[in-house]
């Protein structure tokens, strides 16, 4: 059994396992009727939101490029965004590849650099995750001890909080000492190995990508697409509160919102095939813990928004390749 057959066989029992948790106290007759009946209107909006997030999210990838890429089509980096999702639905982590390979060739780029700027922004998003968790268990939650308590931490002193950023601030500088000694190894003439000197020319590549942040240089343009995109999460989160009239039962709000957004982004963050399980699990507890929701109603709320969220990316990841395709044959044709 090669690597990817075992995490992918590892995955899915760590799914399983969570998704047990999730339904160990719900009678599944009664959480496949209230699937049943749940009101839909509210999907088309939810999509939208869904596919500008993700435009969203490309626009701000191009801002990481437009340094020494300023011509990079739109359609494409949408495309590999949409395939990126679509492949972690499948196989986790496997869509952060995907997603600057696809670019890569398309554009003739080195896919080092670009999985590099995939690094960058991953840990922009964290820092992002970071913010929203300390808004949320400040401004937005009545009961911290619960959240901590769900998380399993009750028992971090506040110094751990810090190391957050500060590993943020790390990692970037330590990157940069890479970059600048894999840069002067080589331009050393000495190296006569071609494997070598392969190996340090991707290095080189890859350390450059997440030292793509220092080239931005719109960043109101980029603080503006983060707040985006993570609006675009919060509306995701509020939207199908109205499948159950959630808002009207149990008085939950757009602030609530933010706090599921905020439990949401570290269940999918767990290496799940599309955060199944442990999306359904934590969402669940917050829901029960924190609002009173009970634990079936709970359930089908992260049950339909997740299906939502996953059939819409294995829907609109392959028109998004579709029309990136005839966008370039189009373009091809007209020169």
């Amino acid at each position: 059994m090669n690597r990817r057959v075992l995490n992918i066989v590892v995955s899915l029992i760590v799914a399983g396992l969570f998704i047990w948790f999730a339904i160990r106290n719900v009678e599944l007759g009664e959480l496949w009727r209230e699937i049943w009946s749940v009101s839909y209107w509210w999907l088309p909006f939810f999509l939208v939101v869904l596919l500008i997030s993700h435009y969203l999210r490309a626009e701000r990838w191009r801002l990481l490029l437009s340094k020494e890429n300023g011509n990079l089509r739109r359609s494409t980096l949408f495309a590999g965004v949409m395939m990126g999702y679509f492949f972690n639905n499948l196989v986790p982590r496997l869509g952060e590849v995907t997603r600057p390979v696809y670019v890569a060739k398309q554009h003739n780029l080195s896919s080092s650099n670009l999985i590099g700027t995939i690094v960058i922004e991953r840990l922009i998003d964290l820092l992002t995750m970071m913010f929203l968790i300390l808004f949320a268990l400040i401004w937005l939650v009545s009961d911290v001890a619960a959240v901590q308590k769900l998380f399993g931490t009750e028992d971090w002193s506040w110094y751990v909080y810090l190391l957050m950023p500060l590993f943020f601030i790390l990692a970037i500088g330590g990157t940069w000492l890479v970059y600048r000694m894999l840069t002067a190894l080589e331009n050393r003439s000495g190296i006569e190995s071609p494997v070598l000197l392969k190996i340090v020319e991707k290095a080189r590549s890859f350390s450059e990508g997440i030292l793509s942040i220092r080239h931005v240089q719109n960043w109101g343009g980029f603080i503006l697409l983060t707040a985006g995109i993570w609006f675009g999460y919060v509306l995701m989160a509020y939207l199908p509160f109205f499948m159950m009239s959630m808002q009207d039962l149990y008085g939950l709000t757009m602030a609530d919102a933010v706090v599921l957004t905020m439990v949401s982004s570290i269940g999918v963050s767990i290496p799940t095939p599309a955060g199944i399980g442990s999306y359904h699990l934590l969402i669940q507890q917050s829901m029960w813990g924190l609002y009173d929701v009970p634990l079936v109603k709970a359930l089908t709320y992260a049950t339909v928004a997740h299906g939502a969220t996953v059939l819409s990316v294995f829907l609109f990841g392959p028109l998004a390749l579709w029309w990136d395709k005839y966008y370039t044959l189009n373009s091809a044709d007209s020169r």
